[in-house]
């Protein structure tokens, strides 16, 4: 019984069973042929966004990558004959003030914007993982020390402080990425530290320091492993918000310096032209909006995947 109803309510094995004739045995294996509520539906539901959400990401990701083969256009080149022209065959989403093919330049932003927002995400993870997991396994001092500076950091709004630290460096990808790391790290830190706080009670632990295991050998390859799952979640999840404070400094020129094209510096350049080459900003926002709804759709994917594994 346990095998063939694996994944399955109770519930739904006593329907079945009710519903077979007197003498007739239940189906068995209980899966989508016979009850199509079941536990095949459930994880389709759960996975569709994952897959939504990669395909759109993946489809994004090549587009940026293959930019030079997509469009023939360089996205720096200036061809002052050419400005301003609208949307047509010849130029998809049109030219800019400059003569500069926005398509190209949105392709070609694509992969500097996420890339930037993948690794301002990875740095702060494992930062800040690294640093919850020390403050929660060793407690006292150290404990006090990491969580007096956690809240610090919280204590200033996210973009403010990245604001600072690259007014303090200068504009520039490795500003962008000191500052979206420092403004980032305390929440990884404080969500590994309440799960590590659980986690060193647990029996596999005690066990670990039984047999003589050094304090870093426990952290890092027995308790970290079980504790990321909530963080991962959350980076997938924040990699949008992430993407959009690197679009928001590019906008304020604390990004990359022209003519590198990106979606931030693209909307600024296009401001004021607005009303009469609304291409040059709806189209890099249409762009951001995509990419923000992929990264969410993969998030909750990913949310619902873990949840469901957790679960049985």
């Amino acid at each position: 019984m346990r095998r063939s109803t694996r994944g399955w309510h109770m519930s739904e094995v006593r329907a079945a069973a009710a519903a077979a004739l007197p003498g007739q045995r239940v189906p068995e294996m209980l899966g989508p042929r016979f009850l199509p509520g079941g536990a095949f539906v459930r994880r389709l539901g759960r996975r569709g966004t994952l897959i939504a959400g990669g395909g759109m990401l993946a489809a994004i990701l090549l587009a940026s990558v293959f930019a030079a083969q997509i469009t023939p256009y360089d996205p720096i080149a200036q061809n002052l004959r050419n400005t301003l022209q609208p949307p047509g065959l010849a130029h998809p989403f049109g030219t800019d003030n400059f003569g500069r093919d926005v398509f190209s330049r949105v392709l070609h932003a694509a992969r500097t914007d996420i890339q930037i927002g993948f690794f301002c995400v990875l740095f702060p993870w494992l930062l800040g993982s690294l640093l919850g997991a020390v403050a929660g396994y060793l407690g006292g001092l150290v404990d006090t020390v990491v969580m007096r500076t956690v809240d610090t950091f919280m204590a200033f709004p996210f973009l403010i402080m990245a604001i600072g630290v690259i007014a303090v460096l200068g504009p520039g990808v490795t500003s962008m990425y000191v500052a979206l790391t420092l403004s980032g790290w305390s929440m990884y830190a404080r969500i590994v530290r309440a799960e590590v706080l659980v986690a060193r009670r647990s029996d596999y632990v005690l066990a670990a320091r039984a047999m003589g295991y050094s304090d870093a050998r426990i952290v890092l390859r027995h308790i970290l492993p079980n504790v990321v799952t909530p963080t991962i979640i959350f980076a997938v999840t924040s990699m949008v918000l992430v993407i959009l404070a690197t679009v928001t400094l590019s906008f304020l020129g604390l990004g990359l310096p022209p003519p590198t094209p990106t979606w931030g510096t693209m909307i600024a350049e296009g401001r004021n032209f607005i009303f009469t080459a609304w291409w040059m900003v709806t189209l890099p926002g249409l762009a951001i909006v995509v990419t923000g709804l992929a990264l969410s759709l993969l998030g909750d994917g990913v949310a619902d995947l873990l949840r469901g594994e957790s679960s049985r």
